[in-house]
């Protein structure tokens, strides 16, 4: 795909920038996540992805890029400084193309242009191939041509002497024979050719091939459905990763800006004479190993967006940026539902399971075919009909008309029925293989339904706690701000280079809390795909709540998006 528009960098930005945090008391409300759809049993209800080549479309999305308006505590993200022309953190390349794309937008590409599901589609034709081929085993085949015989020399005449003969024939016509063994058109021409059994319907195989082909096929559907639900779920993952990187430059871009508050104030108390220059120094140094975060962040941001452009399919010269905050918490699976539910939920949906006893349904068909074979018989059937006429090598004529038929009902045991026996045993071996793959399967869906529940539940208990530590983080950076100022120059008072601490632990708090909420929507895809992506219950969805304050991108902004 290759975009009509061109996103200005900053514009661009803005949309990674929309992953800074909103106040941790809004974050976890009950209106800021991302429900089910009524009727969707595969991706998260949220507004309609937006079309990727408008370059306005970051500006019209009801989920476009917004800033954190400032905590309750006061400290305010730096997604609200975008327009600073010292900004850092922008691309190398002034004319990088970065589009927004949700979540739901990357699903449904994940959807319909994974090659994974097109290889599996593709597989799913060939098994409808093979069964419309074992369902014409009933039918005869037909050979049309002629066919000329020469003889010269020795040859038993009807009454049985041995005489010197030199003779030939011509057949015109054609043969029709039925069975799943013929050799190729054998007109009768002579003694020679109307004898012997070229042509064999096996009823054993006309009656069970076509049922054995048709579990094949559905074990090749429900493999489609596999790759489905692992491309989504690859897609999901990358788009989470995107989320990830776009979250962690916001949180360095805060603690950038706050590092450079307090360069700004150890400089000022160290000139003033009221601080240590290597206050100052060691701030400056925080400040410069902050900036560096940022770059990495943005190297971080620009290979998962590779990533997700990967699994996407889309053109890769372009980067693109998560629309929704990296805060929203997705609900796909209700955190009430009993792991017993979950385990039967999941041994009933997954496609997995599906075809894997559509493979042992097929090994049963070919094990029954096997024990019947030596009693069901088999026919030899054929017909010729066209003219036919000859003579000794010297004449040649005496054409007329001619027909032959030969029908022939036996049973058959393969080299004495050993063959037939090591048959059945052979079949036997793959029935008990495929059901032992078959419950070595319902073992490892078990397994990844009770991993994903637990790895949610672990990270709803992280959500928690990362939610009561980030606004005391935050409360306690802006204190220190506040002393810094009412107490200057007084006994006592907080040192500016004793606000260092407080920066770093709300980054950290920060990082806990989107590890936290990443970590918690991650194991509700994983649960999700371990369940096979069952139908849910039809519900209201639910979107994120809009901040009170929205962003306003800058004038420059909306000149380049026009």
């Amino acid at each position: 795909m290759r975009p009509a528009g061109r996103i200005g960098p900053r514009l661009a930005w803005l949309a990674i920038a929309a992953c800074s945090f909103l106040p941790a008391s809004r974050a976890q409300s009950p209106a800021a996540s991302v429900g089910p759809a009524p009727g969707e049993s595969s991706i998260p209800k949220v507004p309609a992805p937006m079309d990727l080549r408008s370059p306005t479309a970051a500006a019209r999305s009801t989920l476009a890029p917004i800033a954190d308006e400032g905590d309750a505590t006061g400290v305010q993200s730096s997604a609200a400084r975008l327009d600073d022309p010292e900004d850092v953190g922008l691309p190398l390349e002034p004319d990088q193309e970065i589009y927004p794309i949700d979540l739901p937008g990357a699903l449904r590409l994940a959807g319909a242009r994974d090659l994974d599901i097109a290889i599996a589609k593709t597989r799913v034709a060939q098994a409808a191939a093979d069964l419309s081929q074992a369902r014409a085993l009933w039918l005869p085949s037909i050979f049309l041509g002629p066919n000329w015989i020469r003889h010269d020399g020795q040859a038993q005449i009807v009454e049985g002497p041995v005489r010197n003969i030199s003779k030939s024939s011509l057949f015109l016509g054609g043969t029709a024979a039925s069975g799943s063994s013929v050799s190729g058109p054998v007109p009768a021409g002579g003694p020679a050719q109307v004898t012997g059994l070229t042509t064999v319907l096996r009823f054993s195989d006309a009656i069970f091939e076509p049922l054995a082909a048709n579990q094949v096929m559905n074990s090749r559907k429900a493999r489609v459905a596999a790759a489905g639900n692992d491309a989504l779920l690859g897609v999901a993952e990358a788009y989470l990763d995107l989320q990830a990187a776009a979250g962690r430059l916001a949180i360095a871009r805060e603690a950038a800006t706050n590092a450079d508050r307090l360069a700004a104030l150890t400089g000022s108390f160290a000139r003033s004479g009221a601080g240590l220059e290597a206050d100052y120094r060691r701030t400056l140094a925080e400040r410069d190993r902050r900036r560096k975060q940022i770059e990495e962040a943005v190297g971080e941001v620009e290979m998962a967006s590779a990533e997700l452009v990967r699994r996407t399919r889309l053109d890769p010269r372009i980067v693109v940026a998560p629309v929704e905050p990296a805060e929203s918490v997705l609900r796909m699976v209700d955190d009430d539902l009993p792991i017993d539910d979950l385990i039967v939920a999941g041994l009933q949906n997954r496609p997995e399971l599906a075809e894997a006893q559509a493979l042992v349904s097929a090994t049963l068909v070919r094990l029954k075919q096997a024990r019947l074979r030596p009693f069901i018989p088999s026919l030899a059937l054929r017909f010729s009909g066209g003219g036919f006429g000859g003579g000794r090598n010297d004449f040649f004529g005496d054409f007329a008309g001619r027909s032959d038929a030969d029908v022939n009902l036996y049973w058959e045991l393969a080299n004495l029925g050993f063959t037939d026996r090591a048959i059945q045993r052979r079949r036997a071996a793959e029935n008990q293989q495929s059901v032992l793959e078959l419950v070595k399967l319902q073992d490892r869906v078990a397994a990844e339904v009770v991993r994903a529940e637990k790895r949610r539940t672990a990270a709803h208990r992280q959500m928690a706690r990362a939610r009561t530590a980030l606004p005391e983080a935050a409360r306690s950076l802006d204190l220190n701000f506040t002393n810094i100022r009412a107490g200057s120059g007084l006994p006592g008072a907080t040192r500016p280079i004793e606000v260092l601490q407080p920066i770093q632990a709300l980054a950290q708090a920060r990082a806990d809390y989107l590890d936290s909420v990443l970590s918690y929507n991650r194991a509700q895809f994983q649960l999700y795909h371990a369940l096979g992506r069952p139908p849910r219950p039809d519900v209201e969805p639910a979107v994120p709540e809009p901040p009170a304050t929205p962003f306003s991108p800058p004038a420059e902004v909306h000149r380049r998006s026009s």
